[in-house]
């Protein structure tokens, strides 16, 4: 009778194993759906970046009539760090920290 029932448990995990090799993979479906997402996700960002690089630098140029002093003022209203708008004006950054200073006061 235990014999029976061992053959009856082997037999039932032998069918298990095999039905499991031709079920699809659900985890795998999910990841593929993740990675595709996340990809669509990363164009997206990027393009807006594009986007806004364009904007940023069309609003460079209306303001290039400006003094150097009225450019960082203006950029650093507009939330650019100091390092960024020393960067984007070629200038030292210890210059463009004493212009900010000189318009906080």
């Amino acid at each position: 009778m235990i014999e029976y029932t061992f053959i009856g448990l082997v037999s039932f995990a032998i069918i298990l194993l095999l039905i499991s090799f031709f079920q699809k993979d659900r985890v795998k479906e999910v990841e593929e759906q993740v990675e595709q997402l996340t990809l669509s996700t990363m164009q997206q960002l990027y393009e807006i970046k594009k986007k806004v690089k364009v904007l940023e630098e069309e609003l460079l140029i209306g303001i290039e009539s400006f003094s150097n002093e009225e450019q960082i003022w203006y950029l650093y209203k507009q939330g650019w760090t100091k390092e960024q708008i020393a960067r984007k004006l070629n200038m030292p950054i210890d210059e463009v920290n004493i212009m900010i200073a000189r318009n906080d006061q």
